[in-house]
């Protein structure tokens, strides 16, 4: 009974490791390495950013526009999906978000990437 937990345990981990997606941070980013770095453990654990581009399945662009409108400042995150090689796969819409509240660009990527 125990040697079939131990097998049942190594193969998700080795399962979860086959799963991981590798992320390189553009460097036209504005937006840190932590914080989305942060936002895909807390929303997609198998994207992991990594700061070797050779090494990396795909390419992600942060960026954050902040505008002033009436007295009110507006951030806006943008994130841009590239493969390897360069190519646009997708983007998240600019949206206005108040209080960081930035799950749409995380899951969005992360819908793209593990479907």
């Amino acid at each position: 009974m125990v040697s079939v937990g131990i097998t049942l345990l190594l193969g998700t981990a080795l399962l979860a490791q086959q799963n991981t997606k590798r992320i390189y941070l553009s460097s036209k980013s504005n937006i840190t390495t932590a914080e989305v770095s942060e936002g895909f453990a807390k929303y997609c654990p198998n994207i992991v950013l990594n700061q070797n581009e050779a090494k990396a399945d795909y390419v992600l662009e942060a960026a954050e526009t902040v505008s002033a409108h009436e007295g009110t400042t507006r951030a806006r995150w943008h994130f841009t999906l590239m493969n390897a090689e360069g190519d646009i796969l997708m983007t998240t819409h600019p949206e206005a978000h108040w209080g960081k509240d930035v799950k749409h660009h995380f899951e969005a990527v992360c819908k793209f990437i593990n479907k």
